[in-house]
């Protein structure tokens, strides 16, 4: 296999990137010019050196190269300590905080869960989930918030970690709601824009858990 062939195989990798997509990466990297490439190439390169995950609400963020164990989200004393958003993936929270109109903590769980998963405890936060409530509640939550996409992972995601979640929200008198009107069914959360996702945070219902 050549070169060309070998990049397109690796864009084919990129989520939601198809075969004719990765070839136009391709030819448009062909296309730039070399300074282009090679700050792209630096930056690829220096990832695991800057990037890491945030100790407490597992998010990506950049240290800096630094041994950085927080973000600044999670560092930050003005947040509200009352309140836990819990998200699917990082471009969830990132969306989330472009509406600016939440101001708690968050939780990353780092994937969804399909209707078939056999071991979804395995694949999603779920034991470091109870540890971030846990060290949560010590500080003051009082409120739960599942922001997760309306579509069908989603609600299987979402009904897995109320039944997980159960004992410690009962444990702690926790209230946990999910997000109300404005996303509408079907809808990924990193897509939709700060204007619904604003209406679906002020609209947000309280789950009645068994």
């Amino acid at each position: 296999m050549d070169h060309l062939n070998r990049l397109h195989d690796l864009f084919k990798q990129f989520p939601g990137i198809g075969p004719r997509q990765a070839k136009r990466f391709v030819y448009f990297l062909l296309g730039t010019s070399d300074a282009f490439r090679e700050a792209l190439a630096k930056e690829v390169s220096e990832l695991a050196s800057r990037v890491t995950i945030c100790s407490s609400c597992y998010r990506y963020f950049d240290s800096k190269g630094l041994a950085a164990h927080a973000c600044s989200t999670c560092k930050d004393p003005n947040r509200d300590q009352e309140s836990l958003m819990i998200v699917a993936k990082d471009v969830d929270l990132d969306a989330v905080e472009k509406s600016r109109v939440y101001r708690g903590y968050y939780f990353v769980l780092g994937n969804t869960l399909s209707l078939v998963e056999k071991e979804p405890e395995t694949k999603i936060r779920a034991k470091e989930l109870v540890l971030a409530i846990e060290a949560r509640a010590k500080k003051g939550l009082k409120e739960i918030i599942l922001a997760l996409s309306l579509n069908s992972e989603g609600e299987n995601t979402r009904e897995y970690v109320e039944q997980f979640i159960s004992p410690l929200v009962r444990a702690y008198k926790l209230k946990v709601s999910i997000l109300g009107r404005g996303l509408s069914t079907g809808t990924e959360l990193e897509y939709s824009d700060a204007e619904t996702i604003k209406n679906a945070l002020l609209g947000r219902r309280q789950e009645t858990m068994m």
